[in-house]
């Protein structure tokens, strides 16, 4: 494969501008399959710390909530996906049906995911940099697979061979990527965390109640999540286009 031309900036440029042109898309898509459930999951674990979610009074209602987010974030993420590699729906789907395509590419999906998973974590294992390079090289999977390859090990295998002599580039992007989205989130939990506490007290509640102040940092908190998953499945269909396009050439 040929070493990938394209910067981290003309890469972004282009997730940009693919999230400006269907952005009447995406709000809907993002708010039903990204936001919703994120919010769902808040509801359901409440105030239970994550290493109770399994053992405690509530496991039950955690678990299913748990699944039901996974297995509707993973269909919204193919929808996303579909929309940035084809600048729409295209014009032999409709909304509706580029969501009944995706949900039937979700079982192959889910488990190039859970084998790209367990492969990135042992890699963590060894000192993380062979984990995060490992997710540079399986990351173009899902686009690969809303391209047309139902496979997952195939899907695995083409991401494998489009990333060859890229791997650290495209490790260097995420790295950047992943640095501004981290910081968005702190400065972004640091507002919500205020505008809770303001609002808790100015509705005269208790701080840690689900009250108004609770229900402002849920939302926005969610809100901000389902933004930022919008631009990383982008990008990551925006460089799997720019590596598919410099492999034709």
């Amino acid at each position: 494969m040929p070493v990938i031309e394209s910067s981290f900036g003309a890469v972004w440029t282009a997730t940009q501008e693919s999230v400006r042109r269907t952005s009447e898309l995406l709000v809907p898509v993002a708010a039903a399959f990204l936001f919703l459930p994120q919010l769902m999951l808040q509801l359901a674990t409440g105030d239970t710390p994550p290493d109770q979610w399994f053992s405690g009074d509530r496991s039950a209602v955690i678990i299913a909530a748990l699944l039901i987010v996974v297995g509707v974030s993973l269909v919204g993420q193919l929808v996303l996906t579909h929309i940035a590699l084809r600048g729409g729906t295209g014009a032999e789907h409709t909304l509706g049906g580029v969501i009944a395509q995706s949900g039937g590419l979700a079982l192959p999906s889910l488990a190039a995911n859970l084998i790209q998973g367990i492969m990135v974590a042992f890699g963590m294992l060894l000192l993380i940099l062979p984990g995060l390079w490992l997710l540079a090289r399986f990351l173009l999977v899902v686009p690969i697979i809303v391209s047309g390859t139902r496979d997952p090990v195939e899907a695995l295998k083409q991401s494998w061979s489009m990333t060859a002599d890229n791997g650290f580039r495209i490790l260097g992007m995420l790295l950047v990527l992943i640095l501004g989205f981290l910081l968005i989130s702190i400065a972004i939990s640091g507002l919500g965390a205020a505008v809770g506490v303001i609002g808790a007290v100015a509705s005269g509640e208790a701080a840690d109640g689900w009250g108004i102040g609770r229900w402002a940092f849920e939302l926005l908190s969610a809100a901000v999540s389902a933004a930022i998953s919008v631009y990383w499945v982008t990008f990551i269909a925006m460089l799997f286009k720019a590596l598919r396009l410099e492999a034709a050439r």
